[in-house]
């Protein structure tokens, strides 16, 4: 066969094959989804970068919601807020719009990168302001409404304030904003006035008070024109204080209580009983250290409540040893206006009257007790009654036998003592003996040329003295609990009646015209 007769039937082979190949395309487009089908008619010629609008003067009206999902961490020395959280954006694509003649499907999910997205940073972050997102997808409609929730870990900047700590309330923001796009070709916009809390996983040191979302507008200097919008969610934040009470203001509160206990102890235990209270508040101290925030911004409350209750500790145990010196006080006679400060004045305030010894009572046994002069009559008092304190500028013998004297032939007329040789008298005819020299110096006093105490004794108005101070010591160092512990707690009744309702969007928006 020629090559004249080939050419024509490889010709036809050739069209057969063309033919086959058109038929098997139509086939495999045939057996392609609707919404793939519809992604290609979508994309076809589509480019990202540029703004979703026919019209280039046209504004790209974007509405920015806000779902917290979770509190991770409020660092309050490094004055940062963890978040976990998702973006809603909503815009209007005119270009991925299409009609019931393209295709019957009402929305499509499309991959995030291959469309234009709002641009957004983290205004306010503390390490980073832009964020990977593009891994999440969207959601178009038929209409062109694209809806797309970008979510993640932020971390923004948050101004702590822990006077307050631990009954402290916090105020912390995150704020997104456009950094490109200026308000006339990327409006941001919010139709909430606070946060969704639908997914929210409670944090077990922080309790949610309230949330509030504002829109802004700012500028810069140089370019008064161009403005930049942004919103802000704003989160109100308590902590939550069940720990901090059980753990470190009760075992504060026990141990200053302690402290009470040493002006009820007899001196020689003082000193060992605030000693094992100083110990103890020490250690409760070392155990505490780590709860309070390290930062000198602000001095935190139970701080303050901890220095005072040191130094109340610190007050009570030189309290204790000045009682001590002065129960212990023997030689040295009570001032004059010590005497009446304390034995009068403060005796009375504090009401220690009945602490005070009293006289003994006379005797009720033997025979009875007559003082008389030593001209043997009885010497009276002030009030005409016969007495048993300083009477007579004479000694005074007491006798318990008063028929001792029966005659007075040893005194002159004036009742003055007639001196012998030998110091003695005698009584009368009745042959009893008087020895006046034992009678007036008894033999324990040591005869008449020695004295009756050559180191008198103080110790009984000294140890007066000391309970007035013991007391009055106790009554302050109370006192001084008892305020401590009212600054302490006063946040908890302060901070409910003069808190402003955090989800009024009036308040809000008062708290951010006064920034």
């Amino acid at each position: 066969m020629t090559s004249r007769h080939l050419l024509p039937r490889l010709l036809q082979l050739l069209r057969a094959i063309v033919l086959l190949g058109g038929v098997c395309v139509e086939v495999v487009s045939s057996v392609r989804s609707e919404e793939e089908r519809l992604i290609e008619h979508l994309f076809r010629g589509y480019n990202p970068s540029a703004r979703p609008v026919i019209n280039s003067s046209s504004t790209v009206e974007v509405n920015l919601r806000f779902s917290l999902l979770q509190i991770q961490d409020l660092n309050v020395r490094n004055q940062i807020l963890t978040t976990t959280g998702l973006l809603i954006l909503d815009w209007v694509d005119e270009r991925l719009a299409w009609t019931d003649d393209v295709s019957d499907l009402e929305e499509v999910v499309v991959y995030g990168a291959n469309i234009w997205r709002p641009e957004f940073a983290v205004i306010n972050g503390a390490e980073s302001i832009y964020g990977e997102y593009s891994e999440f997808q969207a959601t178009v409609r038929s209409d062109g409404a694209v809806r797309w929730e970008p979510g993640g870990v932020f971390k923004t900047m948050c101004s702590i304030d822990i006077s307050y700590y631990p009954f402290d309330e916090q105020v912390c923001r995150l704020m997104f904003g456009a950094w490109s796009y200026y308000t006339t070709k990327m409006n941001l916009t919010t139709d909430t006035t606070k946060i969704h809390l639908d997914t929210y996983e409670k944090n077990g040191e922080w309790e949610i008070l309230g949330t509030a979302a504002t829109r802004n507008e700012f500028h810069f200097e140089c370019c008064p024109h161009q403005r930049f919008s942004n919103i802000e969610f704003r989160l109100e934040l308590r902590r939550r204080r069940t720990f901090y009470v059980m753990n470190v203001i009760l075992p504060g509160i026990f141990t200053s209580a302690v402290l009470l206990s040493l002006f009820f102890c007899i001196p020689s235990q003082k000193v060992h009983i605030g000693v094992a209270a100083l110990l103890s508040f020490r250690l409760f101290l070392v155990n505490v250290a780590d709860t309070i925030p390290r930062t000198s911004d602000h001095v935190p409350l139970l701080g303050i409540y901890l220095i005072c209750t040191t130094a109340i500790s610190t007050l009570a145990m030189l309290a204790t040893v000045l009682v001590a010196n002065l129960h212990n006080t023997r030689d040295i006679p009570v001032p004059g206006w010590t005497r009446t400060l304390f034995l009068v004045y403060a005796d009375r305030l504090l009401r220690l009257r009945r602490l005070r010894r009293s006289p003994p009572p006379p005797p009720t046994t033997g025979s009875p007790q007559v003082h008389v002069g030593i001209n043997g009559q009885p010497i009276e008092n002030g009030n005409g009654s016969t007495g048993d304190r300083k009477l007579d500028k004479y000694r005074v013998v007491t006798l318990l036998n008063p028929l001792a004297f029966k005659t007075h032939d040893d005194c002159d007329d004036e009742g003055r003592l007639t001196r012998t040789d030998e110091g003695q008298r005698t009584a009368g005819e009745g042959g009893g003996r008087f020895d006046f020299q034992s009678a007036v110096f008894p033999p324990s006093s040591g005869g008449a040329g020695e004295e009756m105490d050559p180191k008198p004794n103080y110790n009984r108005d000294w140890v007066e003295v000391a309970a007035v101070c013991d007391r009055f010591f106790f009554w302050l160092c109370l006192i001084f609990i008892v305020i401590t512990t009212f600054i302490l707690l006063h946040p908890l009744v302060t901070l409910k009646l003069f808190r402003a309702s955090p989800t009024s969007p009036t308040s809000a928006a008062a708290a951010n015209d006064s920034e």
